[in-house]
């Protein structure tokens, strides 16, 4: 499908420039697709099998007193994080972990939640970096290797996609493995950045975020991209699993008015700031009719019918 070119009598607002609209609408997109409990769900059943035992047998006798280096790449409040940590460190007596988080709220979070649950992850080191990926790469110690690099959904804030997959392998140390998870390019939000990528890619506004590091966006990315980059330069990775994250816009299709929720999920699937309220234009009435081309509708338990809109995402693991 050819990206159809608008023009739009008011000028819309990227989401990911307004910081705290982009943090609410983020906070209701987890509670109704429930990505924080699939994905810990996943980490008990699968992350053994996929990674932990993976690096065990590749540096279980080799650390000696050395512990195994992690490196969290836009880490956010750590929930997933620190579910993995756990899982490695019932098999690495010491690890020291890396984080990097450019929101300063998300990562005072994260620092919380490690002083609160200390008794936990014992034996974990982290070090704290309050910044974007490239100014951290731009600002480590030259020869500075990771045996596990976990990047969960923040691929899209990297910068320029090629160039960062390619930095983050070299970051790996030989016989390392790279934990990647994003949309796919072929369902929900990722083919919907594919067909209006001018809502994908950032654009310079006046109200960018306050954040004291300003986060290069692209949400264009998808891990159909991922992958083709891996192909192109024989990273060897395995498609680990896919699941899905599914929206409720019901109030949208079925009632006058549309509830607020349902217009922060029109926000951020659109990555865009009071999407729904924005003036009828041609940006708007294209983006409704390809969303209500893709729409699911299930009954509900009462009988009536429910509007979702599916984002497929998959889970990588890249090892070299």
């Amino acid at each position: 499908m050819t990206a159809p070119n608008f023009q739009q009598k008011t000028p819309l607002q990227p989401l990911y420039c307004n910081h705290d609209c982009y943090w609410i609408a983020l906070n209701e997109y987890y509670q109704q697709t429930q990505r924080q409990e699939i994905l810990a769900k996943w980490t008990e059943a699968e992350f053994d099998s996929y990674v932990v035992k993976v690096l065990f047998e590749k540096f279980g006798d080799k650390l000696d007193d050395q512990p195994l280096r992690v490196l969290g790449v836009g880490s956010s409040e750590g929930n997933q994080e620190t579910l993995q940590l756990k899982k490695l460190k019932t098999k690495f007596s010491q690890i020291s972990a890396t984080v990097i988080e450019p929101s300063t709220e998300r990562i005072s979070k994260y620092q919380d939640m490690v002083r609160q649950n200390s008794s936990d992850i014992t034996r974990i080191e982290y070090s704290w970096h309050n910044q974007t990926f490239h100014q951290f790469v731009t600002s480590m110690k030259a020869g500075q290797k990771y045996h596990f690099i976990t990047i969960i959904h923040a691929i899209y804030f990297v910068g320029e996609v090629e160039d960062s997959v390619r930095k983050l392998y070299e970051l790996l140390e030989p016989g390392g493995i790279i934990f990647l998870i994003a949309i796919t390019g072929h369902t929900g939000m990722g083919f919907l950045m594919k067909t209006f990528p001018h809502l994908a890619l950032e654009k310079q506004t006046p109200s960018a975020t306050t954040e004291p590091q300003r986060v290069k966006t692209n949400y264009f990315t998808n891990s159909t991209v991922v992958q083709s980059i891996l192909k192109k330069y024989q990273m060897a990775y395995t498609h680990a699993s896919s699941y899905i994250e599914s929206v409720d816009l019901t109030t949208y299709f079925t009632e006058e008015e549309t509830t607020p929720d349902t217009k922060l999920m029109l926000d951020f699937i659109t990555m865009t700031v009071k999407f729904h309220e924005s003036e009828p234009g041609e940006i708007f009435n294209q983006v409704m009719d390809f969303i209500k081309r893709y729409i699911r509708v299930k009954k509900s338990d009462q009988g009536d019918d429910k509007y979702y809109f599916d984002t497929e995402c998959d889970i990588l693991v890249i090892s070299k």
